[in-house]
């Protein structure tokens, strides 16, 4: 059976197990122990490390065009998504056979790939970014950024749809599902271990942290940076790391209500780290509202990260109260008010249970 909730690790695992012949609660020990970090036999991601270095050299690759106002190549971000030749069609500064386009949400490509577009005619102009008008904004740092027309930067909606589109819908959706779980568990391969095993390895290769956290937040990347910045306030990397530790010792030791279990808590402590970014970003909006440079940069981050939280498939928000956030946040960031983002930011801390953290974060 499904344990609702992971228990306390200690250096021994323990599950609750429930009789439905006559309503007994038994304990039943756990043989196996939970090691600290993600110290297993046979681990490898090494296709999330690609996926991660590529979604990273197309970032660098937009920022340093935005930087020198250069024109920005819808073809040249076509081929890095889809990894032509195995090496991006020569942009990717390393060779793969792993792409990006594939794993992710199907229905969703196209949206990433019109990003590709929108973002090229956009680079063309040496515009100012104002009201209704595409272009640069640059604030008095030199820091430069490009908005459309409604102060959509272009270079987030890309990056971070692609996290939530492929590292986050894979994670959970994909690799940490039933068609992933229920696999072999008896076949190891060197390097790779079951395949159950390497389905679970591969759902933490997408958080992107390494084996030794959350002992180590050296070289977090994407996800992983986002749950180290609200672990303050969640504990989120303590949860993380506990949840996939917990679930991989499980399935090394064929314990699968506690494999289950763990993935609740993937699922659940992951989604608070995109609600909690969501809320911090719509706090720093109402902070700069009257500052088109930050505000437009910050909506722009949570607007899709709110679209992230669709591919958890046991998100606690409904799909109509997604749509109510979007609502209340708008499609013109020049145009948002102070009490539209407070409103949204509102409803989902009610939602997510974070009223008493939310002017924090």
């Amino acid at each position: 059976m499904l344990v609702s909730k992971l228990l306390p690790l200690t250096c021994m695992a323990f599950l609750l197990v429930v009789s439905s012949c006559n309503d007994e609660v038994q304990i039943r020990e756990k043989k196996f122990t939970v090691p600290s970090t993600y110290a297993f036999d046979n681990v490898d991601y090494s296709g999330q490390i690609a996926r991660l270095d590529q979604l990273d050299e197309m970032v660098s690759y937009i920022e340093t065009a935005i930087k020198a106002k250069d024109q920005i190549e819808s073809e040249v971000l076509m081929e890095m998504f889809s990894n032509a030749n195995e090496n991006g069609g020569g942009n990717f500064s390393f060779s793969s056979s792993k792409q990006l386009s594939d794993k992710c949400f199907g229905p969703h490509v196209q949206k990433v790939e019109a990003y590709f577009d929108q973002i090229e005619l956009i680079s063309t102009s040496q515009n100012e970014a104002v009201n209704g008008v595409a272009g640069f904004s640059e604030n008095n740092s030199g820091g430069i950024r490009l908005y459309d027309e409604n102060g959509v930067e272009l270079s987030e909606m890309i990056e971070k749809t692609i996290m939530g589109a492929v590292f986050y819908y894979q994670a959970t959706a994909v690799y940490l599902d039933n068609d992933k779980m229920n696999v072999d568990n008896e076949t190891v391969v060197e390097g790779q271990g079951t395949a159950m095993q390497h389905h679970w390895d591969e759902a933490y290769g997408y958080l992107g942290v390494s084996n030794d956290f959350p002992a180590s937040t050296e070289s977090l990347r994407f996800w992983g940076k986002y749950c180290d910045r609200r672990n303050d306030l969640l504990s989120s990397n303590a949860s993380l790391s506990e949840a996939f530790r917990m679930g991989r010792a499980a399935i090394d030791n064929e314990e699968y209500d506690l494999r289950d279990a763990a993935i609740v808590e993937v699922r659940k402590n992951w989604e608070k780290v995109c609600v909690a970014t969501i809320i911090h970003y719509l706090n720093e909006a109402v902070d700069n509202l009257g500052d088109d440079h930050t505000r437009n940069h910050v909506l722009s981050e949570a607007h899709v990260f709110i679209e992230s939280l669709f591919y958890n498939p046991d998100k606690i928000i409904s799909n109509n109260d997604l749509d109510e956030v979007l609502t209340k946040i708008g499609t013109n960031f020049y145009e948002v008010s102070a009490q539209d983002l407070q409103s949204a930011r509102d409803l989902l801390s009610t939602i997510y249970e974070m009223d008493n953290i939310k002017s924090a974060l």
